[in-house]
């Protein structure tokens, strides 16, 4: 007979029998909606023979990302499966080392520090518009052949692939600053297919390991070695700058940063820096993560706007607002364009790009929720999910699932609850909440107001509705094909300096038969510290 439970002791999750691998592989979202409206919002279940639990509700978010977060760790949960690319950088690491590289990276990514990048970024944008979407450059060019069709209204783009090449352009540029200019194309490549490699893992659900000989695994062995010869011929070029000129000569970009941090922040520091290996797994974390995850968020951004023109033209307006396109980064930084973010963090809330947050508990643990107690023993994986507690009622009320960015506009106040509200994790929370969460935010407003300033968005004809694919990020299924027709620059753009300004252009562009038809401006003070 079962032993029935004292009152007030912890409860195991009720949850579905059986391994659940085969349903969460075929659909993860569709599974977890599932999963909540069956189980509630704490759920035990068995994953390819191992015990995890599935949160998703607020108390129980914010007991294992804030309150309980010593209880648990990063291993185990195989959330990043690249040992030999993420090392022991901040996404994967855990205890001293983890504290130690987080205390050397804060700086770099402070308010002062990122907004150096903007320039960046808004030079970014200016090229991927005038290369690829045939939109008028400052210099009044635009991508030969291109401006024609975009003129017309009938120039296609796939704009996931757009924003992934911008994306890590910026990444590469802000990490590197023009060291990368004669490698770009072959960390872009070795980025790419590692980046595929974790995702045919994730879709398939069995992690071979890195050792076995098959192709896939020979295919990421190439790019990790490529990254390799790049990232730490970087590396030593700089060492050998600051030998020769001091801690100056290490750079105005993030490597920079690194190279000069020393750990002597507080008691525990040993006022040394990142050695080599150190440097290079925080390198290679911020170019992998970073870059997808920026990504994402813009081309689900762009998916949102296409079938609103209206919300384009008050982004366009309120960069016109601010000052125009010259102003854009500036504003960014400063709160100038409050609708452009709270586009971004409308999108997050309903594409959160870590759909699913994973921990592992480091000892046994109770988690809270609506009242009840539930048992977490030791070694037991955790899912937190941001795809729930996003969308639900409760939270969010009856318009939870309206993509409603003038919710983030009430007042003030009310903006700054649901920012800090357990139910809104995009960048997770607590001590590991993302390190570079500043920097997303700003890049993904300084790129969206100079698009929505540049260029309108429409559906592309004939093309299907961009649906969510869940692998390890929720990245669109397929591309995201849109229709982008230039639109008078609202006002000329100040240059970049050449060592930041500058994407690459790329092929891609399609021609239809007919018409076609991360953020408050400076990130709340709550997340100011993608890696950790």
């Amino acid at each position: 007979r079962r032993r029935e439970e004292a009152p007030g002791s912890a409860r195991a999750p009720p949850g579905p029998p059986g391994d659940i691998a085969p349903q969460l592989l075929a659909d993860p979202l569709a599974f977890l909606d599932g999963l909540a409206k069956e189980h509630g919002d704490v759920v035990g279940a068995t994953l390819a023979s191992e015990r995890v639990v599935f949160v998703g509700a607020p108390d129980a978010a914010d007991s294992v990302l804030v309150t309980q977060s010593s209880s648990f760790v990063k291993e185990g949960t195989a959330f990043f499966p690249g040992s030999s690319l993420a090392g022991e950088g901040l996404l994967v690491s855990d205890g001293d080392t983890w504290r130690r590289q987080r205390r050397l990276s804060n700086p770099a990514f402070r308010a002062a520090a990122v907004q150096r990048y903007a320039g960046a970024m808004g030079g970014a944008a200016d090229e991927m518009l005038s290369a690829k979407w045939g939109c008028p450059a400052r210099d009044g060019t635009s991508g030969a052949g291109l401006s024609v069709a975009a003129a017309s209204g009938t120039l296609v783009r796939d704009v996931y692939a757009d924003f992934n090449e911008l994306t890590l352009d910026v990444v590469a540029r802000a990490l590197f600053g023009a060291d990368l200019r004669s490698d770009g194309a072959a960390v872009q490549a070795a980025v790419a297919e590692a980046f595929e490699h974790f995702a045919s893992r994730a879709a398939t659900g069995f992690a071979v390991p890195e050792w076995a000989p098959t192709p896939d695994n020979a295919r990421y062995a190439i790019a990790v070695r490529e990254l390799d010869r790049v990232v730490y011929g970087l590396i030593a070029r700089r060492r050998e700058a600051v030998a020769r000129g001091g801690a100056e000569a290490a750079g105005s970009d993030l490597l920079g940063d690194l190279l000069r941090a020393t750990d002597d922040e507080d008691a525990e520091g040993d006022g040394q820096g990142m050695g080599d290996k150190a440097l290079r797994d925080e390198l290679m974390t911020l170019m992998v993560a970073g870059q997808e995850t920026s990504a994402i968020v813009l081309a689900w951004a762009c998916a949102f706007l296409m079938d609103r023109p209206e919300m384009q033209e008050r982004i366009a307006r309120e960069v016109a607002a601010a000052g125009g396109e010259a102003a854009v980064g500036e504003a960014a930084g400063s709160g100038g364009l409050p609708f452009t973010e709270a586009v971004l963090y409308e999108c997050m809330r309903l594409r959160p790009p870590a759909y699913m947050v994973g921990r592992c508990a480091a000892e046994d643990v109770s988690l809270e929720s609506g009242g009840t107690a539930y048992s977490v023993p030791r070694g037991t994986t955790v899912l937190v999910s941001p795809w729930l507690l996003h969308r639900d009622e409760r939270w969010w009320g009856e318009s939870a699932l309206d993509f409603d960015p003038d919710r983030w506009l009430k007042s003030e106040e009310e903006a700054k609850r649901m920012r800090v509200s357990p139910a809104y994790v995009p960048f997770g929370a607590g001590p590991r909440v993302c390190i570079g969460a500043r920097f997303a935010m700003i890049e993904g407003l300084v790129v969206l107001a100079t698009l929505c300033a540049r260029a309108r968005l429409s559906p592309a004809r004939f093309a299907p509705r961009p649906k969510p694919g869940a692998l390890i990020t929720l990245r669109p299924a397929g591309a995201v094909e849109l229709t982008v027709t230039p639109r008078e620059p609202v006002v000329e753009a100040v240059g970049v300096p050449d060592a930041l300004a500058g994407v690459g252009s790329g092929a891609g562009a399609t021609v239809a038969g007919a018409d076609g038809g991360a953020p408050v401006a400076s990130p709340p003070a709550e997340v100011v510290e993608v890696a950790g």
